[in-house]
């Protein structure tokens, strides 16, 4: 199966199972020898199948956000006197270190902006860096360990931004391209992929999500063969635990709050299949205490996020087969779903056109 689904935010306290994929951030992992040698005894205690290391760009995000100052210096450690300190040089070799199988190259993330014109102008001003930051990830990337996978993340909001950003780097080698999801629509990542289809890419890590419309338009890009692999990573398998003692449907991945106050019909059953599930009943779950329920409904929600994604990309022969999956059988009508399978049919049919007919189609 080319889909594979990455679990970020593992650690000691809270990992599903073994032989899962990781992802890891660099600034949480890997900060100090000491953090890099704990990290290395993760990936022995969880037989990590795959690991990919994360380019620490949403870091960098939540720095610039905060207002923290950010420099690049690779004579320096990554946190340094309060500073958040990353440079390429110590992202690959620190996978050097590592060896995971993915090192996804630093970037500088687009902010939020609230206009077309303001959006513009972030990515005009963090075009150049991006592209310098990619261009000496590849260089260094072929110096110290080009037995690696590197991924460039598109730093890019429309369709015009990520062709000029492939433009830039032309020329370079790489194995894929990441793409970062923040608030992008079921039709804007279908539109995204087409293009990077027909940019020749083979590769793409989407980071940041694996919900059930997303998933299911990864696995049918996936199993038609558009890219030799797609892969997918979310944070959401703990969060919806911890947080909110999420319990994530086996068929969509919604999430349903089970918890001692909770109220839970005699008549409903726990229908899923999932190694963590057998003979357990809601409400045994929902009368445990927070920290063994919570670690419970973590492994139940990653070990059904792979589960679910497997599922998606079995019934992903053919569109009509995934439109019935989909719609009659797992959607419990989210919008979502729908707008994907609407915009799978348009690309579909147009995936060899212009890429703005497809766009004028969609929208």
């Amino acid at each position: 199966m080319n889909l594979e689904i990455f679990h970020a935010a593992v650690d000691f306290r809270n990992y599903p199972f073994k032989n899962l994929n990781l992802l890891i951030n660099p600034v949480d992992h890997a900060a100090t020898p000491a953090c890099i040698e704990k990290a290395k005894r993760l990936f022995e205690v969880t037989r990590a199948r795959n690991l990919m290391l994360d380019s620490g760009g949403h870091s960098l995000f939540g720095a610039e956000a905060s207002g923290k100052e950010i420099i690049i210096d690779s004579s320096l450690e990554i946190k340094s006197d309060g500073k958040l300190n990353l440079s390429p040089s110590q992202l690959i070799k620190l996978a050097g270190s590592i060896q995971p199988n993915v090192v996804v190259a630093l970037d500088w993330p687009l902010k939020e902006t609230k206009t077309e014109e303001e959006e513009e102008k972030e990515f005009r001003k963090k075009l150049p860096i991006n592209l310098e930051l990619a261009k000496e990830s590849v260089k260094l990337r072929n110096e110290i360990c080009p037995e690696i996978d590197l991924l460039i993340p598109i730093q890019a909001k429309t369709l015009e931004q990520v062709d000029e950003f492939m433009q830039g780097l032309s020329g370079l080698k790489f194995s894929g391209v990441s793409l970062p999801f923040r608030n992008m629509s079921a039709q804007m990542m279908v539109l995204f992929l087409t293009r990077l289809y027909q940019h020749g890419i083979e590769y793409v890590h989407i980071l940041g999500t694996t919900c059930f419309a997303y998933t299911a338009i990864a696995a049918y890009f996936a199993r038609q063969g558009r890219f030799e692999l797609i892969s997918m990573d979310s944070t959401s398998w703990k969060t919806s635990a911890n947080r909110s003692s999420g319990f994530m449907s086996p068929h969509n991945l919604l999430s349903c709050k089970i918890s001692e106050q909770t109220r839970i019909p005699d008549s409903l059953r726990n229908d899923c299949r999932c190694q963590f599930c057998k003979k357990m009943t809601f409400k045994q779950v929902a009368a445990e205490m927070f920290t063994p329920r919570s670690l419970f409904l973590a492994c139940h929600n990653a070990c059904v996020t792979e589960n679910v994604a497997k599922d998606l990309y079995k019934n992903a022969k053919s569109l009509t087969q995934l439109e019935h999956y989909l719609i009659h059988k797992k959607s419990s009508g989210d919008p979502k779903v729908k707008q994907a399978i609407s915009a799978l049919y348009l690309a579909e049919e147009l995936k060899d056109e212009n890429i703005n007919v497809l766009k004028t189609a969609i929208e």
